[in-house]
């Protein structure tokens, strides 16, 4: 996938150069197409830059960095609370292993502490699930020594709901990575088509001028991009 988004990469460089080499010599190679105009060189332009900027430019797996991190966000908070809550069933039945045993088995402690520790997204949401359906009012009497505590109490029983949005969130950019990679490929592909014509038409129009004509001869590096590019990431 590296070597395809290098190649992605190189080729939108290439349509670039090109494209821009045509709005340098646009009045003159109107006379090769008429439908080479300004403002279809701005519109060109404006395709190669919007394909760098959102595949390139990784709009699509910005977003899904940007849902990565604030899961991986969520997650460390709830590692951290789920810590902190453990620490402060044992202190708060300290004396009493039996209701200490009770409390911890009752809120997934048992079930589900050592796979969290293994970083496992599901025992964390599963073992969020049962805090948040069996802290119930004696258990939170007993855990409740200040004002910071009861809030402490209150964040934990959402951290559920909020992991499991974002879960969801993630799973679902990356669900539509296929339709992305899809529209990817096709946007690269017409615009390799329309280059690969002007690298042609330009290069043939230049043949008395060798130092014009290399300037568009890319006929070779686009058609063989052609050939690799029947792919979808």
């Amino acid at each position: 996938m590296k070597d395809e988004t290098f190649n992605d990469f190189r080729m939108l460089l290439t349509c670039k150069t090109i494209a821009e080499d045509l709005a340098l010599h646009i009045k003159e190679l109107q006379q090769v197409n008429p439908v080479w105009t300004e403002g279809f060189s701005n519109e060109l332009l404006n395709r190669v830059d919007s394909a760098f900027d959102y595949y390139l430019g990784l709009e699509s797996n910005r977003r899904i960095e940007d849902v990565r991190n604030k899961l991986n966000h969520i997650q460390a908070q709830a590692l951290r609370a789920i810590a902190f809550l453990k620490t402060r069933i044992d202190i708060a039945y300290a004396f009493n292993e039996r209701k200490k045993n009770e409390v911890l088995n009752k809120l997934g402690f048992r079930q589900y502490l050592q796979a969290v520790q293994d970083k496992d997204t599901t025992a964390l949401l599963d073992i969020l699930s049962r805090i948040h359906e069996n802290l119930s009012d004696s258990i939170r009497k007993d855990l409740i020594k200040n004002p910071s505590d009861e809030a402490f109490l209150m964040r934990i029983t959402q951290f559920a709901t909020r992991l499991r949005k974002a879960n969801l969130s993630q799973q679902s950019l990356m669900a539509t990575k296929k339709a992305i990679a899809e529209n990817a490929l096709k946007t690269y592909r017409e615009l390799v088509y329309t280059l690969l014509e002007i690298s042609q038409m330009a290069t043939s129009y230049y043949k008395k001028d060798p130092q014009k004509a290399s300037m568009f001869d890319y006929s070779p590096e686009l058609m063989k991009y052609l050939s690799s590019s029947t792919r979808i990431n």
